[in-house]
């Protein structure tokens, strides 16, 4: 801030310096005002490079639909096996994980509407914008890491809870109430966990640090 002319002064050499020179009220403060954290090129470059890696993961993850599933029915098949104590068998390449009740084997194709690959997408070009926007980078990342988790701890409950209904009520009525109730249940409260997360640790606490 600089300051005006001073009313009623003389025009004296005196006055007319001090009506030239910039006030100096609170200097330190205005010194970090002009200079914001993370508005250096350095640091503007970074959260611009960390941005477009971010949108380019989720097309990434969009083109490659099939591995992320072929991964989740991978993972799949040790959880169920642990969990449901029954006998699996996947098969990576179709997305599928076959598991035994007695004498009757059961596929679960992950379909591409039941993959958290559906649900990366918005979290990955979400975190993009929170980056380039807040001054901190680390902070939207582990947001970021922790939905991500969640996702993949939510899916798989959701399998072993399809598979676990299955066993104790049948094909008909588990894949009924594991699949269509309880599973979409447990997609719509682990999904509002992860946003809710997503939240606390990319925007909340990231307002926090800059006050």
């Amino acid at each position: 801030m600089t300051a005006g002319a001073v009313p009623g002064a003389r025009r004296g050499g005196h006055h007319r310096a001090a009506r030239d020179r910039p006030l100096r009220t609170g200097g330190a403060a205005r010194s970090r005002a002009a200079r914001p954290a993370g508005s250096s090129p350095a640091a503007t470059a970074a959260r611009l490079a960390v941005g477009c890696g971010l949108i380019a993961l989720a097309a990434l993850v969009a083109h490659e639909d099939l591995k992320i599933r072929s991964f989740e029915a991978w993972l799949a098949g040790r959880v169920i096996a642990a969990g449901a104590r029954v006998p699996t068998t996947a098969v990576p390449k179709l997305a599928t994980v076959w598991f035994g009740i007695r004498t009757t084997r059961i596929g679960l194709v992950i379909t591409p509407e039941c993959t958290i690959a559906l649900l990366m997408i918005p979290f990955l070009v979400a975190t993009a914008l929170i980056v380039w926007m807040r001054r901190r980078v680390t902070l939207p990342l582990a947001g970021l890491s922790a939905a991500l988790v969640l996702l993949v701890g939510v899916n798989q409950v959701r399998l072993l809870g399809i598979v676990w209904f299955v066993k104790e009520m049948g094909f008909q009525s588990g894949y009924y109430w594991g699949h269509t109730l309880v599973g979409s249940m447990i997609t719509i409260v682990g999904l509002a966990g992860s946003l809710a997360t997503f939240a606390y640790l990319g925007v909340c606490r990231g307002r926090s640090t800059r006050t």
